[in-house]
């Protein structure tokens, strides 16, 4: 009964251990994670929360109005170019991560994705680290 009790809890141990390393990928401030993130925005037509994701320079950054700005023109472009390929391919049904390729403070996040009229296509995500060391999605290359 001591070695049946002494199995179980190290079972349990292995299990609680593979769910905190697997629970973590692909979230949180990771190339994966903050591509990921962008997906689910795209999808569910967040682009306030897509831009919110987006990389600015500290230099950017000492200009906040500039910055709202940008990003509120960035938001219209995505309304716009989402309802157009809504019209043709439709929406964002599904996605996938084929790739990542993290190169110091750069990475491209390759993506699978299928439409609800069941297109398929492939698009890179590229991203970059900001001055406080987060993930970014890079617009300006």
């Amino acid at each position: 009964m001591k070695r049946f009790l002494l199995f179980v809890v190290f079972i349990v141990a292995i299990v609680l251990c593979a769910l905190a390393v697997f629970g973590s990928c692909g979230s949180g401030n990771t190339p994966k994670g903050v591509a990921i993130k962008s997906m689910e925005c795209l999808k569910n037509k967040d682009f306030k929360g897509y831009t919110d994701l987006m990389y600015f320079s500290k230099k950017d950054l000492e200009n906040p109005e500039k910055v709202q700005s940008e990003k509120e023109s960035c938001q219209g472009l995505l309304q716009k170019a989402f309802a157009q390929e809504a019209e043709s391919k439709g929406n964002i049904k599904d996605y996938s991560i084929v790739k990542q390729m993290v190169e110091d403070s750069a990475a491209v996040v390759k993506m699978a994705v299928v439409s609800t009229k069941d297109e398929k296509d492939t698009i890179d995500i590229k991203l970059r680290k900001d001055d406080n060391g987060d993930w970014k999605i890079d617009t300006k290359k």
